[in-house]
Parts: C-alpha cells; structure tokens; sequence
C-alpha cells in the first residue's frame, strides 16, 4: 500500500521512539553501525506502516538527542502528524519540551502522545507521568492529543495506538495533487547500476516517472529515470508520499541534502524572507538586531542574519516582524514555517512563518509601506492586505492570482475583495491584465499626458514621444500591461495620437520660435522648388551642411510631416503638399485617358523611372486614390 501520510514520531533520546516503530511496523530504522554501536538515532528513520483501514503512513524517526538537532527538524518538516514518544520513567525532558516547540512552529496538524516504558514504573509513578505530560500539553496544540501507554511487552497496546493513529489521520483534510510539484530533499545515496536516488516527502502535487523536474536552489533542470514507494516501483507519487526519486544522468556531487524539487518555474530560490517570528519563552537570551543565526526551513539549513523592522531586539517570548537575510538562497515560498537555533549551540531558540518573499532589502525608509502590509499578512487579514497593497502600488494591476502567490494564500480570498472593491468603485479591472486603484490610473494619465507636452514644449520640432521616454519620466515604474492601456485609453479619448511607434498630442502643440519658423519656412520653399522629385532628408542636409546638421535635417522633415504640411513614402523620402496635387491632377487625367497607368508611365507622368514612382503609386494606393489590379493602377472612383 503506498503511504499517502506522513507521521514524525519526536521525543527525547532513549525515550524508545525506534523501539515503537520497530513494534508497529517490524522494521528497525537503526540502520548505521554508528547507530547500532552507540544505541542512538543519529538519521531520521523511514518505515511503513499499515494502518487498520488499509490505509498507508510512513513513520519518520527523528534522533532525540540534541548533537542531531537539524536531523531532528529535518525529520519532522512537512509531517501530517506527530507521534510524541515519552518514557514513564524518564517524564519530560528538555528534548521533549524542544521537539514539542519545533512542532508547534510547523503547525502539525494532528498529534498524540505515547507514553513508553511504562513496564518500568508502578501505577503511581505512571499516573504522575499522565499529570506531567496533560500539563506540559495544556495550551499548546496537542492540549486534546488522546495519550496511549506502551511497552512492546504487551503487544495489544499497539492495537490502541494504530487505531488512534487511524482516527487522527481520517480528520485530515483531503490532500490536493493539482498544485506544482514541490518536494524537500532529506536524503541522497547513489545505488550501483542506477546512479543518484534522492528522497523526501512530496509536499504538494505529484511526481510522474520521465517528469521534467528542477532542483532547487541550482535551477537545473533534471528527469525522473524512475520511482520507488518503500522499496516498491510506482509510475507516481502523490502529496502526503515519501518517495525515493532515481535522477536521471544527475552526478552525486551535484545534489545535497536541503535542496529540493520543482515544476520547472514554479519557485524561484531567494535570500530574503520577510517573516513574523517568535522568541521561545524559555530560551536563555533573546534575538538581537542583525544577529546571525542558523535558519531550518524544509530540509535546508543555512546561516542568516535576523534584521529587525522595528525595535532592535526579541527577548524571550517576544514576537515580531523581521528580515531574514540568508547567506545562500533556498527555495522558500510565502506560508512556508522554520525554526531558529544558534550559531553555536544545537538548540531551538525561536522560529516562525515566512509571509512574503522580498525582492528587496528592507530599508527604515520603507518601514511606512511595508509594516503595514506584513501586519495584515501577520494577522491574516486579507482585506487590510488589499487596501494597503493597492493603496503602496500605483503602477502595476494586480490579479487576485498574483497576490495568492505573493502570500500563499487561496485566490478565493482576494477574488472577493477585489472585487467588492471594484463594484464599490474604488478599483478599476483591467481586462487581461488585473485591477489598479482608480486614483492612481488617473495621476498616470495626467502624467503620461504632461510629459508628453514638456517634450515639445523642450523640443518643437521632436518627431514624437517614444514609449519608454515617457516611462522614464513617470514618478513611478510602470510596468509595460498598464503603460500600453493608459496611452490606448488617451488615444480613444483623442488626448494623444500615434506617430511612427511614438505619441504627439493632439492640440495645444507648442509653437515654434522665430528661428524654427526660418528654418521650416526654409525647408518648405525647398520642397516647393524641388517639384515633383521625392527629397530624402540627407540630400536636403548635404545641400546645406553649413545650416544644418543631419540630425536637425531629419527632425524637421519629421516635424513637418507629423504637421502634415510634408507627405512621406515608404523609402522615407517626402513630398511638397502642392507636389502630391500636381501628382494626383496627372495621374487621374492619364487613367481617364487611357482607363489604366502602369510603373512605365512614371517617367512620363512624373519625370522619374520605376525606382522612384513605384513608392508614388504605392502611396496613391494606400491613401485610397487609387487601386492596384495585377501591374495596372486605377482610380479608387471607377468601382473598385
């Protein structure tokens, strides 16, 4: 049967956790001769265990004993539940009070209590161990954990336990498998004949053999060769399996424990967090501002420095809101729990939950914008996130999928208030594109439109406004969705116009100075003088380089045409206005004579060949005057 949950079972050393896996499921997870000669977990341990129901779970058995503290979190990251193992003759003791804290921070989901050796303790001393473990349990999320006795003496007591395993785990929520794969690396070994095999417990989605997957945080894209479920081959795994993953062509070297496994782009690995945590109330010092530490997340763990966004410490029993900054990235999503321990000293002193992923180190000038949005993100509140986040982003729309991912929280959440907002009219959608606070549209508007208008009033004689010079003027970035509907939007309502790829207002231009005004005059009885012949701007500039630069006499063919007192064809030479007359008055007096004009009638018509009256009539057709049939030309009147 293959597991479809995953169970930790936590306690202190030589508290008999190995002893109870090995009674529920006949399989010792002692495997290393280390292990074996110092009696001591030192890995986590895998078995599989039937459940009464037919059901599959893999027990993980972590090490209790401190020196193994990030095997320990390792083992117990990503469980379904937790099995807490306690010795009636030992009671409670620190690892136990540690494991207790490490699953509180990862937020377990359903969790009992089994009290072990108790063949070794009298009646007395086992109820004072009951007292103990009800009291050490109250206020925390195993206050309601059912407690089982233990000692593989007395093998019906196993009969209890399975069955309360099987309750807890029947209350579990139905797990999803149509989100991105994502799966923490907790081993690696390389198996003759096979190559590197890694295993870990998919978190989320599935895992099919021949997948293109990632690994994480080295962004390599790697196949599945093949997969195996406790020893047995399978096509796929599912969220809530363990499974061991036979990488294709992947070199041992290149892959570690606490790296982990994707779809391709579905995480990108990062070495910011911003995350609420939580001082232990028992732990001996508190956290200062800027102190390094080491971070536990999945099965990764890294050393960080902890800056604070307000205050500059945590003492013990303390919250707050702070930027981990990570010395190598891992790949951390937003909801994503971890655990703090020491640089120095293998204890947990803190821990938390990443609420969002920054793109940005955390400034004292930032404070105003982003205390507010982790707080709601602190307090899960979903609309105080939404008003603050539309109210600090003025240029970009925002979808509610956006902002699922940015929080880990479900789209419904943000779908409602989006659009409740959007029905009060205090947002405006953008179809296609998400929803921007109406406000801030219309201050980009007005600025789009004002720096198009300083443009001209630098430059008269500019051409028009590219796209990205009005970006780069804007009081905010604005990504390139919006930009493109706010200048379709003010070129609906007739405020702009396009230009050869660019923007020029459609009135209120500003006017030209008496020394511009010369110079258009100038090019103009130019034009004028040339007749029919088509003029290239660098023609005109090599007449009159004294005058001119070529630049300048580029502009102001520009600026005339944009004017529309100069018409341009497509090889970028232009016409007078009158020339364009002349050239209609010929041609249609020359089809009515004849019914039709070919490309050999330009050097009669025009004065010039086919190279050059080929772009005339090109322009006389798209300008509607004419039409082309096969090589002939006609006039657009005569039906056609």
């Amino acid at each position: 049967m293959n597991a479809a949950y995953t169970i930790g079972v936590a306690g202190h050393v030589d508290h008999g956790k190995t002893t109870l896996v090995r009674t529920l499921t006949g399989v010792d997870t002692d495997r290393r001769a280390e292990e074996k000669a110092r009696g001591l977990s030192i890995e986590a341990g895998v078995a599989e265990l039937k459940l009464p129901d037919g059901r599959g779970a893999a027990l993980i058995d972590v090490p209790g004993h401190t020196d193994f503290l990030k095997n320990t979190i390792r083992g117990l990251n990503g469980i379904d539940m937790a099995i807490l193992v306690i010795a009636a003759d030992d009671g409670v003791m620190p690892q136990t009070r540690e494991h207790l804290e490490i699953l509180k921070f990862f937020k377990v989901a359903a969790a009992m209590v089994v009290l072990t050796k108790i063949d070794l303790v009298d009646e007395e001393t086992l109820e004072l161990a009951e007292l103990e473990v009800s009291e050490l349990l109250n206020s925390t999320l195993l206050h309601n954990a059912p407690i089982f006795k233990f000692t593989p003496t007395k093998p019906e007591l196993c009969a209890d336990i399975l069955k309360g395993i099987d309750s807890a785990l029947a209350r579990l929520p139905v797990k999803k498998t149509d989100r991105p794969l994502r799966l923490w690396i907790d081993q690696v070994r390389s198996i003759a004949g096979h190559g590197t095999v890694v295993s870990g417990t998919v978190s989320s989605g599935k895992i099919c053999c021949n997948d293109e997957i990632e690994l994480l945080p080295a962004e390599t894209k790697i196949r599945v060769r093949s997969l195996q479920i406790h020893a047995c081959s399978v096509d796929q795994a599912v969220a809530g399996q363990r499974v061991g993953i036979n990488l294709h062509r992947v070199p041992l070297g290149q892959v570690l424990r606490g790296m982990s496994l994707s779809a391709p782009g579905a995480i990108r690995p990062t070495y910011l967090l911003n995350a609420q945590i939580r001082v232990l109330p028992g732990a001996k010092k508190g956290i200062k501002n800027r102190q390094k530490v080491k971070v536990h997340l999945g099965t990764s763990m890294t050393t960080a420095m902890i800056v604070f966004m307000n205050g500059d410490r945590l003492d013990p029993g303390d919250c707050g809101l702070v930027q981990i900054r990570l010395l190598r990235p891992t790949a951390a999503q937003p909801q994503d729990a971890f655990v703090i321990s020491l640089l120095n000293i293998n204890t947990v002193i803190a821990g938390g939950l990443v609420l969002e992923i920054p793109r940005e180190k955390f400034r004292i000038a930032k404070t105003q914008s982003v205390l507010p949005l982790l707080t709601a993100l602190q307090k899960t509140d979903a609309e105080a996130y939404v008003e603050t986040l539309f109210e600090h982003t003025s240029g970009s729309p925002i979808t509610a999928k956006k902002l699922a991912e940015k929080t880990g929280w479900p789209p419904a959440v943000f779908e409602r208030t989006i659009n409740s907002k959007v029905q009060k009219g205090e947002l405006l959608y953008l179809k296609g594109h998400g929803a921007i606070k109406k406000s801030h549209l219309s201050t980009l508007e007005k600025q789009f439109k004002t720096v198009i208008a300083e443009a001209f009033v630098k430059d008269p004689l500019k051409k028009n406004v590219a796209l990205s010079e009005v970006a780069e003027h804007l009081d905010c970035r604005v990504d390139a969705a919006l930009l493109d509907f706010i200048a379709e939007t003010l070129c609906k309502n007739g405020v702009i116009a396009r230009l050869d790829g660019g923007y020029r207002l459609t009135r209120n231009e500003p006017s030209l100075d008496a020394r511009q005004e010369s110079l258009v005059s100038h090019v103009l009885d130019y034009m004028h003088a040339s007749g029919l012949t088509p003029i290239n701007p660098n023609f005109f500039w090599k007449q009159h380089p004294s005058r001119y630069s070529q630049a300048k006499a580029v502009r102001l063919f520009n600026y005339l045409y944009s004017q529309k007192r100069l018409i341009r064809l497509d090889d970028g030479r232009f016409l007078s206005l009158q020339a364009l007359a002349e050239i209609k008055k010929r041609v249609s007096q020359a089809i009515m004579d004849r019914g039709f004009i070919s490309l050999y009638d330009c050097k009669k018509l025009f004065g010039y060949g086919r190279t050059g009256g080929a772009h005339v009539l090109d322009y006389l057709n798209q300008i509607g005057f004419t039409v082309r049939q096969e090589d002939k030309h006609y006039l657009k009147k005569d039906g056609f």
